[in-house]
């Protein structure tokens, strides 16, 4: 009988444990954020918590996603890049990243299967994306691209100096990407609300329709203060992608016939806009960083490096094809590139004094990284996204909440990929970690759809919000 007891005792200790699985991540973060040698055994949280599942739950220790087949791939090609990288100690802080990117992503998508712990999540991304567009603006060395913009980011000196990856600072170009993964969302999940109420019916209670309206207004100035975040990054690159991920959002969301008059007249708009830049372009050239003269038009934006330049971006994309040449399989490892751009292939408009963090397009910088298999598994990353998003925003279409959400998802996939063509958040890198929550709640709504889950269900346990769902 002892026995019995103690195994009943210890299976209940261990379902408690999984049950806070996510909070062992949670303490853990910090220190996989900021990795040191000493600290390597800490790697082991992650496949210690899956452990723990297998125990507690033997049919399922890990939620079955549809990513899991190209997670596995991508997890092989971390632990190649540990045997070929020719510097562990530099490799360690991405893959420490990677190792909790891929627990984050398994514990969101485990959560956000439930209805409740959707809306968690979901809160969760939004606050880590408000965490980084608060520490930017207090540790961000900004750039001077835009004139009129760098009088206001003139007074914004960075005061958050000396952390690891950044001891000069953060690079704006770096926070613009992150951001680009939670403003979509940050945009449209106010609109998801209005719409609820809107076309469902006011509550009947006047406490829950403050608690709403509070919602709204709360998201909207999130939404507000995030897009002028973006706008002092001055990352021209990302206000591309800001812009048509925008595009695609508002077309998505229109009606079929509203959708023809946008396209009618975004040509409207663009032939427009060509010819008065094209008339004032003496004067607008100045104003986003630009030089008209006998060459053409140039960047002014040119620093000693090169880096801002479409010649600079153009060479390095070039001595990352050689480095992908030389190392398709395997990759360079984790972080090297950094370090052997300059010995290997020497750049001719970049000072080898220059750090050159990236290789300025994520999908080279996966394959110098983990090599030709580790790159097309970051593709299927974003393929399989989209197609999940796809499958809920055709199964949802009576739900203007889901859809919504799937639109803020969706956007921030998107708006970075076009990013990521002309600049990269490096997989491992500490604000990547926005990227897996956002694939981790994608996966937990595609669940979620695929099961019938009502989504209203959670919202009717969140104040002020409430939905009835067909």
């Amino acid at each position: 009988m002892n026995c019995v007891r103690v195994m009943l005792s210890l299976r209940r200790c261990i379902l408690f444990i999984d049950r806070g699985h996510w909070l062992m991540l949670l303490v853990a973060a910090p220190l996989m954020l900021f990795p040191a040698p000493a600290r390597t055994p800490l790697l082991l949280v992650v496949p210690v918590v899956w452990a723990i599942g297998w125990i507690a739950r033997p049919r399922a220790p890990l939620p079955s996603t549809p990513l899991n087949a190209v997670l596995l791939v991508l997890m092989v090609m971390v632990l190649v890049s540990v045997v070929v990288t020719p510097d562990l100690a530099f490799s360690l802080p991405k893959v420490a990243g990677m190792v909790l990117a891929i627990g984050a992503y398994f514990a969101v998508a485990r959560e956000a299967r439930k209805p409740v712990g959707l809306w968690l999540c979901v809160l969760a991304l939004l606050g880590v994306g408000a965490g980084v567009a608060v520490l930017a603006l207090v540790g961000t060395t900004w750039g001077a691209k835009i004139s009129f913009l760098s009088v206001i980011t003139a007074r914004l000196a960075p005061r958050l100096m000396g952390l690891a990856g950044a001891e000069e600072g953060f690079n704006p170009n770096q926070v613009a990407g992150a951001l680009l993964w939670v403003t979509p969302l940050f945009l449209c999940l106010p609109v998801g609300l209005a719409t609820m109420q809107r076309h469902r019916g006011a509550p009947t209670r006047l406490g829950a329709r403050v608690w709403r309206g509070m919602l709204i207004v709360m998201a909207t100035l999130a939404a507000l203060a995030m897009v002028g975040v973006l706008v002092l990054t001055q990352s021209r690159g990302a206000y591309i992608a800001f812009a048509l991920g925008l595009m695609g959002i508002v077309f998505l969301a229109l009606p079929r016939r509203g959708r023809w008059v946008m396209v009618i007249m975004l040509v409207i708009a663009l032939a427009a806009a060509s010819v008065i830049v094209w008339q004032r372009r003496d004067t607008i050239a100045p104003l986003v960083g630009l030089r008209i003269d006998a060459a053409g038009v140039t960047s002014v934006d040119t620093a000693a490096d090169g880096l801002s330049t479409l010649d600079g971006r153009l060479e390095i994309w070039s001595r990352a094809l050689y480095g992908i040449e030389d190392f398709p399989f395997t990759g360079m490892g984790m972080n090297s590139f950094r370090k052997v751009v300059h010995l290997l292939y020497p750049l001719f408009l970049t000072s080898p004094d220059t750090d050159i963090a990236h290789a300025h397009n994520e999908f080279l910088q996966a394959a110098l990284d983990l090599g030709i298999p580790g790159m097309i598994a970051f593709g299927a990353l974003y393929l399989v996204g989209l197609w999940m998003l796809w499958r809920i925003w055709v199964a949802r279409a009576g739900d203007g909440l889901t859809r919504s959400l799937a639109l803020g998802l969706g956007g921030g996939l998107f708006t970075h990929l076009v990013y990521g063509m002309t600049d990269a958040v490096a997989l491992g890198a500490k604000p990547g970690i926005l990227f897996w929550m956002l694939l981790g709640l994608i996966s937990g709504l595609f669940a979620q759809s695929n099961g019938a889950v009502a989504i209203g269900q959670a919202a009717r346990r969140v104040p002020g919000v409430t939905a009835n769902h067909e």
